[in-house]
This record gives C-alpha cells, structure tokens and sequence, in this order.
C-alpha cells in the first residue's frame, strides 16, 4: 500500500503531497541486469548468469537555496524528515510514481531510499540527491513470472497449507 506519491514535472517535485521548495537540476533511472555467478567444473572463475532485473533506481537531484522564505538548511531539514518519514509500522514510506519518465520504464511505486547533501564556499545553497529504489512487492513479482510463463500457479491444498 502506497503511502502517498512521488512526481516531478515542470521542475517542481512533489513527494508525499508536498511541493518541495528546491530547483530540480537532474534526473536519472537507472536499471540492471540481475546475475548470478556460478563456478562450472572444470573451470577457472565465475560465470555471469542472468537471472532477470535489478530494481531501478531512481536519482533527483535538487538545489536548495536560500532566499526570505527559509535558507538552504531549513529546506535540507525538511527534507530530511521526508526521508526518515515512516508508515504505521515503522516502515520506510512507499509512494506511488507519477511520471511520464517512470510510465515510460515501468516503475510504478519506489522507496525513499537515499538522501545526499553538498555544498561549497562559494554561495549560499545545497545540492541534494534524493535516490529512490523500485518498489517490487513479492506477490507483484511472483505472479508476472507465472503470466511470462503462461503456466498456472500452482494450487496449495489444505495437507500441505498446514505443514
């Protein structure tokens, strides 16, 4: 279950239902292949097997500036407080995307996984990236891989449910 979202269009980003008040710079996703590496007989090394996809991440890349309204750390610490945000369980937040860019790569619901800050000496403002991770439930993942296969799941009887 999704405990808000996550948007970003025109350089505004919203997330959680807010706006956040920094200049969108960049935005990346980036996905991978899933391998396993196994040792065959005979040989020396690892082999390189594909087994699927990574998670995508997702990278925002904000400026926080400070004018009249809240300086670049008030802005970082608001930020902040939407990273460490938790849903009633103590669980990391999971948004729903709204984002041609993420429609367009299949990514529905992401976490907030990841939160960098920097600055300089030379003005008054702070570069955050906000990386976010794929949000895959188990059950989501599962029952793609039985439609891909075009083979039923397989039924569980009552014997079995009670082992």
């Amino acid at each position: 279950m999704a405990n808000g979202y996550l948007s970003w269009e025109d350089g505004a980003v919203v997330l959680g239902g807010s706006e956040l008040d920094g200049i969108l710079q960049n935005l990346s996703v980036r996905g991978a292949v899933l391998f396993d590496r196994a040792e065959q007989d005979g040989l020396s090394g690892k082999t390189k097997i594909p087994m699927g996809w990574e998670d995508a991440d997702i990278t925002l890349v904000l400026l926080l500036e400070t004018n009249e309204a809240a300086d670049c750390y008030d802005r970082l610490e608001e930020l902040d407080a939407l990273f460490k945000g938790q849903d009633s369980n103590g669980n990391p937040l999971i948004l729903d995307v709204r984002n041609r860019h993420c429609q367009a790569r299949h990514i529905n619901q992401v976490v907030f996984s990841g939160l960098d800050s920097q600055e300089n000496n030379k003005d008054d403002a702070i570069i955050a990236s906000l990386a976010f991770s794929e949000h895959r439930p188990a059950t989501v993942d599962t029952e793609e891989r039985v439609v891909a296969s075009g083979k039923a799941a397989p039924a569980i009887n009552a014997s079995e449910e009670s082992r």
